[in-house]
């Protein structure tokens, strides 16, 4: 077992940042991208017997970051933000919307979309309907709703790509609705 924790320790060592940026490349956030490294180290060295029979552990490794990475994606979306517009309609059946102040350059972004790729964007990002509603509410396929949406956010990233502007479009989106 001694051999198997300094070979662990030394992959970790010469290799840690590099699974730090592959997680990141995935989850988006350094804190995150650490914890799931973090993770994956706790999880082999918590079961050293069989772990001691890995041949490749750096690939071993990189896979298992790669696939936790996408867990905790896949885990995010399950989970739905209540917000305190959420809550009062569920709890009133009223329904408030307030009218966020996104920013000129994301205002004049979106103001720039096709006009379906605009409204679709609007229903989905920034009213947070499902697909689904948002196509039933527009006489629209799903898969057009798709397809518009990586249209807006591709216009969208390409609209705030300048050098000054380094917060993503999704965090900017996120940001606003909460």
């Amino acid at each position: 077992m001694k051999a198997f924790h300094n070979r662990l320790e030394s992959v970790y060592k010469k290799h840690y940042r590099e699974f730090c940026l592959l997680s990141i490349s995935y989850v988006s956030s350094p804190s995150l991208a650490k914890d799931i490294v973090q993770d994956v180290f706790v999880e082999i060295l918590m079961n050293d017997e069989k772990s001691a029979n890995i041949s490749n552990l750096k690939g071993y490794i990189w896979k298992s970051v790669k696939y936790a990475s996408l867990r905790k994606i896949k885990d995010a979306k399950k989970l739905v933000p209540i917000n305190g517009n959420t809550l009062v309609q569920e709890i009133f059946g009223e329904e408030v919307r307030q009218d966020v102040d996104l920013g000129p350059k994301l205002r004049s972004g979106i103001d720039k979309l096709p006009e379906q790729c605009k409204n679709v964007f609007e229903l989905c990002a920034l009213d947070g309907q499902k697909y689904q509603n948002a196509a039933d509410s527009l006489g629209i396929s799903v898969n057009t709703v798709k397809t518009q949406m990586k249209k807006a956010y591709k216009i969208l990233r390409v609209h705030l790509s300048d050098r000054s502007n380094k917060i993503s479009l999704l965090g900017i989106i996120y940001h606003y609705l909460q």
